[in-house]
């Protein structure tokens, strides 16, 4: 993990010892995740090099000059999102260094707003694969080593609603180098998730979902476990090479090169692609034109599995909690926001006799 910038904290800014241990500071750089560190790093670098640009004080960061910078940088296209990752990089910064910093500053607060009125924009949604969907793409994966570890990929990320860092560092049985374990038994699965971006203090997420209404996806999962020979305590999700040959469990030199390894946990960037190209390839065994197949793929992302199963269950019926419970939401208002839509769609007035534009006369 890149280090993360925790300074000793001065008794002047803060009532904290004059001075931080190593073994503390370990912990510190713990507390937050890999991805998080480098997307703060490229925060606090942004404004660092502004500030000394500008001869200013970087730390503590007088508001207004924070609020003319995030302002130049909407200028320059920057999303509100970015902005405001860049404001939390900067004040976790000051907090690091024991200095004092107000993020909700009525001069950045109204600029954030102002920003946010001036360059408003439709959010981006990944596309929804349903139910029914994921069972097709399954189906038309074919019987090889990239067509099982496809499948398998496919239904862990739907049944269980898994963002795909979470599904590239799961374990099978036992942990082992990854951050989850998925445990197979007689009546249901179980994914024990002990690091993701919703853990907090330590403490695992564990989701069980029934393994009879399941089916197809446990029958993908094992498919894949046995062609690949996953033991207990290895990475379930691996790569293949175009041969068929599946990286081993632990990572490796390739063709003899030792700074290229390949094995271990498959990488989260592939997943999208695997997704793309099996929706593209589907669409072709149905007809559709190569051209018109990979541009209905591009509309799907590797987050698609997992607003396909909440928008499903919402569709269905299913309780908010219930679907949070799986999902792992920190809040319920996304959840919320699927099921509404479902609401709407159910008990649309469009559905009433002589109501909508269907042509029936009623």
């Amino acid at each position: 993990m890149p280090e993360f910038d925790f300074q000793p904290i001065p008794q002047t800014s803060l009532a904290e010892p004059s001075g931080i241990s190593d073994s503390t500071r370990e912990y510190l750089q713990q507390a937050y995740r890999p991805n998080t560190v480098r997307a703060y790093k490229t925060g606090q670098g942004q404004w660092e090099a502004h500030a000394e640009e500008n001869r200013l004080t970087a730390y503590p960061a007088a508001p207004s000059d924070l609020a003319n910078f995030l302002s130049a940088r909407a200028k320059a296209g920057q999303s509100l999102s970015t902005l405001r990752a860049v404001l939390a990089a900067v004040k976790a910064k000051h907090d690091a260094k024991g200095f004092a910093f107000d993020s909700r500053a009525p001069v950045l607060t109204k600029t954030l707003k102002g920003i946010g009125n001036a360059t408003a924009r439709l959010p981006r949604q990944a596309a929804p694969l349903r139910a029914a969907d994921v069972l097709d793409l399954i189906a038309n994966c074919e019987d090889t080593a990239l067509g099982r570890r496809d499948a398998a990929a496919i239904a862990l990320g739907y049944i269980f609603a898994a963002r795909r860092s979470e599904l590239v560092r799961i374990d099978l049985e036992e942990q082992g180098t990854g951050d989850a374990v998925l445990r197979i038994g007689v009546r249901s699965l179980e994914l024990i998730l002990g690091q993701s971006k919703t853990t907090a203090n330590g403490e695992p997420e564990i989701v069980v979902i029934p393994r009879a209404e399941n089916a197809v996806a446990v029958s993908a999962i094992e498919r894949w476990i046995e062609a690949a020979n996953v033991q207990p305590g290895e990475p379930l999700l691996r790569g293949v090479a175009s041969g068929g040959k599946i990286a081993p469990p632990v990572p490796e030199g390739r063709g003899g090169n030792k700074d290229r390894p390949w094995g271990g946990h498959m990488h989260a960037q592939s997943f999208a692609t695997i997704l793309k190209n099996r929706i593209a390839t589907h669409h072709e065994k149905n007809g559709v034109s190569r051209e018109l197949a990979r541009k209905d793929a591009e509309r799907f992302s590797g987050h698609s599995l997992r607003v396909g199963f909440i928008t499903t269950a919402a569709e269905g019926g299913a309780d908010v909690r219930a679907i949070a419970a799986v999902s792992r939401h920190r809040s319920l208002s996304m959840v919320q926001r699927y099921s509404a839509r479902a609401d709407q769609l159910r008990t649309a007035p469009h559905r009433l006799p002589g109501v909508g534009l269907s042509g029936d006369k009623p």
